[in-house]
């Protein structure tokens, strides 16, 4: 590459690279408020902090958590954490366990908080006073309680201030006493987790039984978390610790073959999500207006054909192993979508497969355009992938290119 001629621009580009490589990589030390002292801002969709103007580390930190991941891993981390009290019901003597319903934003907002989640007891807790995870000996005065929360708060430490014990107090007794905060009852728990230092804590009242089962379920849900493998996948990307081309090889010519192999396969295409009618008004502008739109989910072996979006109540039996996205664009939203099956490999297509002119088929056209609500149809395409898979591809490129006449040529063969 050096010996090409380049311009200045692809010179400075190439440069970059490794400048923001080194900037991420040493961003505890150098992103902190003992280095730069100025006002502190808050990077949108996360709850990290800059400290001063540092472009190439804000570029490297927004492709992390692009799509909404920070609110996802609160989201994750909450889900789990009701899944194991729902497991631990009778142990714990709990009558019933509430996730909360909360703003998008709370995961981010720094300045306040309220509950997650809330567990009311069958009976009444006898609850201690607060004291960390890690304290082994709980002093349990005479308060009892029937109502008690829990509190998810994310972070991004730095070399200066990662002791999420002391974080986890302090975020603690800051919104127990403060006028914003609203939580359910005087007794509860807040849980912190440092996604920089990946690690963790937890300040607050406890009951008989909390304080192990926090313990196991944290240790476990900060390994297993799908949303923590999908940051700890873009960090290892945004550090190039190893190769940040997608490990699964796009769909080309070459591997046509794999799709009608014996696993579940599905194209997923979402050209027509979004479509508009253009009408030109009384004084001549053109304006647009959105009308309904589907997603294509197809199965090339068995010519099943979905219209709307992956069902998550789908038995384990029936979900698709691989899922390949004619669009790359859809690959970030729907990882982050499908944070909940880790198991289902996603890869992108080289090859443009014209899913989207289905929609000139009128049985299709007219379903779609005429739906009063969202709903899912099933359709299928073909009983035998050997003999139709190769057909069915020719007719919508027909289509796509010049609908009437692949209409007279298709219903002239019948």
């Amino acid at each position: 590459m050096k010996f090409k001629k380049l311009t200045n621009a692809q010179r400075s580009g190439l440069n970059q690279i490794p400048n923001r490589r080194f900037t991420l990589w040493w961003s505890p030390t150098i992103n902190r408020a003992n280095v730069y002292v100025g006002f502190q801002v808050q990077l949108d969709l996360t709850g990290i902090f800059m400290h001063g103007k540092i472009p190439t580390l804000k570029i490297s930190l927004i492709q992390i958590f692009r799509a909404h991941l920070w609110q996802k891993i609160h989201e994750s981390v909450v889900m789990d954490l009701c899944q194991v009290f729902d497991q631990e019901l009778d142990a714990l003597e709990i009558q019933t366990v509430q996730k909360e319903t909360i703003h998008p934003r709370k995961s981010y907002k720094m300045n306040s908080s309220c509950a997650d989640i809330q567990l009311f007891a069958q009976y009444k807790w006898n609850v201690s006073r607060p004291s960390l995870m890690a304290d082994s000996k709980d002093v349990m005065d005479s308060t009892t309680t029937q109502k008690y929360w829990i509190d998810v708060q994310l972070r991004w430490g730095d070399y200066d201030s990662h002791d999420i014990e002391r974080y986890a107090r302090a975020k603690f007794l800051d919104y127990t006493t403060d006028n914003m905060s609203i939580y359910p009852s005087p007794t509860g728990l807040l849980i912190a987790m440092d996604l920089a230092y990946n690690l963790y804590s937890a300040y607050g009242n406890w009951f008989p039984g909390m304080k192990p089962l926090i313990r196991q379920a944290m240790a476990k849900i900060i390994k297993a978390n799908p949303a923590f493998y999908v940051l700890r996948e873009r960090i290892r990307k945004g550090l190039q610790l190893y190769s940040s081309e997608p490990t699964e090889p796009y769909l080309t010519s070459q591997n046509y073959g794999e799709l009608f192999s014996n696993q579940i396969i599905w194209f997923v295409d979402d050209t027509n999500v979004y479509r508009v009618t253009i009408h030109k008004t009384f004084e001549g502008n053109l304006t647009t207006k959105p009308i309904n739109g589907a997603i294509f989910i197809f199965n090339p072996r068995t010519g099943q054909l979905f219209l709307k979006i992956i069902h998550t109540s789908l038995p384990v039996e029936e979900q698709p192993r691989q899922i390949i996205v004619t669009r790359k664009a859809m690959l970030d939203p729907l990882e982050v979508h499908l944070l909940d099956f880790p198991n289902i490999v996603i890869k992108g297509s080289e090859l443009m497969l014209p899913f989207q002119a289905i929609m000139k088929v009128e049985k299709f056209g007219d379903l779609i355009l005429k739906a009063t609500e969202p709903q899912m149809v099933l359709f299928n395409l073909y009983d035998d992938w050997l003999k139709r898979f190769s057909r069915v591809i020719l007719i919508m490129r027909g289509m796509h290119i010049n609908p009437d006449k692949t209409k007279v040529i298709t219903f002239g063969l019948h």
